[in-house]
């Protein structure tokens, strides 16, 4: 995800999204600080590795879970490009052909990490794909395969979506609200039983959080 070995090193605090501010007053911040900075190198090398040979299994889980844990001890001790490079990353594999559930749930884990601070980056510098998360919707929570023992979901996963779901719903393109209702107005009948359905839809995907430059082409 760089150019050189040196580059993480020629970074400062300052150019950081959101460090773990407590880290500076420990005695040995100074140590803590490099190891952030080895920390995210070796996390960087690897999971680039990991997708360009293609192979999620069994690095693509273990280098996210590092990632995650990294974030717990330092923040977000990354610069904002890297920050956008990470969730156009995990977005990318969401999109990847027959992506097992487990693989997924990482990336949801992931996602709702990276964006969950939504100040730290804003819509002009990141649109998100609502047909996406749409697909996972429709495959994990209206999936009834589960009912009969059919197939078997990670622990929790349907929580690690909607919280997904929840952190990139302020990133929808300014069309996503008119592309929503277009998809399912043909569902708001109160007598068809797609109705709840469509009304949970709706739910989850409108952008209800536009800014007011953008009102009129919101719901």
């Amino acid at each position: 995800m760089h150019d050189s070995e040196q580059y993480i090193e020629a970074m400062g605090h300052d150019n950081f999204q959101k460090p773990n501010v407590y880290n500076k007053f420990l005695p040995f911040h100074d140590a803590v600080h490099q190891q952030s900075l080895q920390s995210f190198k070796e996390i960087c090398e690897n999971i680039s590795r990991i997708i360009q040979l293609r192979e999620l299994r069994p690095g693509f889980p273990l280098w996210s879970s590092k990632l995650q844990q990294f974030i717990s001890l330092y923040g977000l001790c990354f610069t904002k490009s890297d920050h956008l490079k990470f969730i156009h990353l995990y977005l990318s594999v969401l999109s990847v052909p027959d992506l097992n559930y487990s693989n997924a749930k990482t990336c949801f884990d992931i996602l709702d990490e990276l964006l969950n601070k939504s100040r730290l980056i804003q819509r002009d510098d990141l649109i998100v794909d609502w047909r996406i998360l749409y697909t996972w919707v429709k495959l994990i929570l209206f999936n009834n395969d589960e009912n009969y023992s059919l197939l078997a979901l990670p622990n929790d996963v349907e929580k690690s979506l909607l919280y997904c779901v929840r952190s990139c719903r302020p990133y929808f393109s300014a069309t996503a609200t008119r592309e929503i209702l277009d998809e399912f107005r043909p569902w708001l009948c109160p007598f068809d039983s797609a109705f709840s359905d469509a009304m949970c839809y709706l739910d989850l995907f409108l952008p209800v959080h536009l800014p007011p430059k953008l009102h009129d082409q919101g719901f």
